[in-house]
């Protein structure tokens, strides 16, 4: 079939535009991959190095014997490697292994004792050309390492190598491949409809050419000029025009999209913050509004103003916990009388409850020494914590609160223990308690024990549960005397 001078000139222009489009999508998909790699990469360097500094912490307090087993009796540096699987949603698994590959320690501890297979490195992916990256990450290696090295008495000991699925960076990378396609798929019919619309265009000083032709044919030679007719470079250069502001548009909206999406991410928890924050100062502001208009001589009223004032400092200091829990910053260190914190905190909670026939039994040891901690971050740990004790009594009962100081792993620490008598937490949720989001209750978040969890770390300290279902969980925070 011969085609016409319009039609090779529209299946030109959608060649054209598909290769626009084709290499827009490219450029866009290298530095998306190049940005999920740095960030999966970056996380695990994160997680790599908080086991590094507890493990460190471990081999420092060897006194000699095997330091492997000392590494797998280290519950907190177990725990710390279990639960560093569910901070990142690109990890498998994470181990320690010894100079020769033998792994000590594993979040999968069927595994431990046997030779870790050789995995290539993440930051190797970086090196790579656009197109044997995808190939590397679509039809190669399937699990993908970042290591660091551990060093005890400067000699070598062994490495943390935390692995990475490929699919689950795939995941990411095929969202943005689906909506690259589609803009495609729109692009291509409206290109073809705008070089059929430009071939008109274009062609139309070629038909009035013919018709002149035919006019002298017939012999009508003033064929005289006409005004409005343009010459033939102005409509290519129209198409040409469109095609460039085409290819502009589709590489700037594919760039905006990643940028979008890595300022939303970045600005979350700000927002969060600030969507709390500015109703609780108005809040604050109007209390002390209605303090110079109450009658504040009434004990009553004076106590529900205080408590109402409380309240709202409380839920500020919520905020900036959670702001805390996902943003690591300098802790505010300062000698905190553990004692007098839990009173403040258990009272507070012993007038909210005590409707639901919840009561407090405290058993505070009188020769507790100060803790070196973050006072605000303690607070907020132990609140949760008596928190979910009161909420797991729904027919009522009590929270025992005692405080003792003991020896554990060859030095000092102070024990607190928080103790109800509810509903217990069943053995196969013991070990999932404080990972994020995990939650048993209907309308929990998730998020309180874990942050529980991460204020102890903080803190270099373990927390240990005692769980038995219908009987009753004990909570115990270990921490550092002074």
């Amino acid at each position: 079939m011969r085609l016409g001078l319009r039609a090779k000139e529209a299946i030109a222009v959608t060649l054209l535009t598909l290769l626009v489009v084709a290499t827009t999508t490219l450029i866009h998909m290298s530095r998306l991959s190049t940005v999920v790699i740095q960030e999966a990469e970056r996380q695990a360097e994160l997680i790599a190095k908080q086991i590094y500094a507890r493990s460190s912490r471990t081999l420092a307090r060897a006194s000699g014997g095997d330091l492997r087993q000392l590494l797998r009796r280290d519950l907190e540096l177990r725990s710390l490697v279990d639960a560093s699987v569910g901070y990142s949603p690109h990890l498998l698994y994470a181990l320690i292994a010894d100079t020769g590959g033998r792994i000590i320690l594993h979040s999968e501890p069927v595994k431990e004792n046997q030779i870790a297979p050789e995995r290539p490195l993440l930051h190797q992916l970086l090196a790579l050309d656009a197109v044997r990256r995808f190939q590397a990450l679509y039809q190669g290696q399937r699990i993908y390492e970042s290591a660091l090295a551990i060093n005890l008495n400067n000699e070598p000991f062994g490495s943390i190598r935390l692995g990475l699925a490929a699919s689950l960076l795939q995941r990411e990378l095929n969202a943005s491949l689906k909506q690259s396609l589609m803009v495609a798929v729109v692009a291509l019919p409206v290109a073809w409809l705008v070089a059929m619309g430009l071939a008109n265009l274009t062609l139309r000083p070629i038909r009035r050419l013919a018709r002149d032709v035919e006019r002298l044919r017939r012999g009508e030679l003033d064929l005289g000029r006409d005004p409005a007719r343009r010459e033939p470079t102005d409509e290519f250069g129209e198409l040409a025009s469109q095609l460039q502001v085409l290819g502009k548009d589709l590489q700037t909206d594919r760039l905006q999209t990643l940028s979008t999406k890595l300022v939303a991410l970045g600005s979350l928890t700000t927002g969060v913050a600030h969507e709390v924050k500015n109703p609780l100062n108005a809040m604050m502001i109007h209390l002390e509004l209605l303090k110079g208009k109450l009658d504040l001589s009434s004990e009553d009223v004076q106590r529900s103003v205080e408590v109402m004032g409380s309240e709202i400092r409380r839920l500020d200091r919520v905020v900036q916990g959670f702001l805390k829990f996902i943003r690591p910053q300098e802790l505010a260190l300062q000698p905190v009388d553990l004692n007098a914190l839990l009173r403040n905190v258990s009272g507070l909670l012993e007038a909210e409850w005590e409707k639901a026939g919840i009561q407090f039994a405290l058993q505070l040891a009188l020769d507790l020494a100060a803790v070196t901690a973050d006072e605000e971050l303690l607070r907020q740990a132990f609140l949760n914590l008596m928190l979910n004790a009161c909420q797991a009594m729904p027919k009522g009962g009590t929270v025992s609160v005692t405080t003792a100081r003991r020896p554990r792993d060859n030095r000092e620490m102070l024990a607190v223990a928080i103790a109800d008598e509810g509903v217990g937490i069943a053995p196969e949720d013991q070990d999932k308690i404080f990972k994020l989001y995990y939650t048993t209750k209907p309308d929990g978040s998730g998020i309180g024990l874990s942050l529980v969890y991460r204020i102890v770390q903080m803190h270099d300290g373990v927390i240990e549960v005692d769980s038995v279902v219908d009987k009753g969980t004990t909570m115990t925070v270990w921490l550092p005397a002074c």
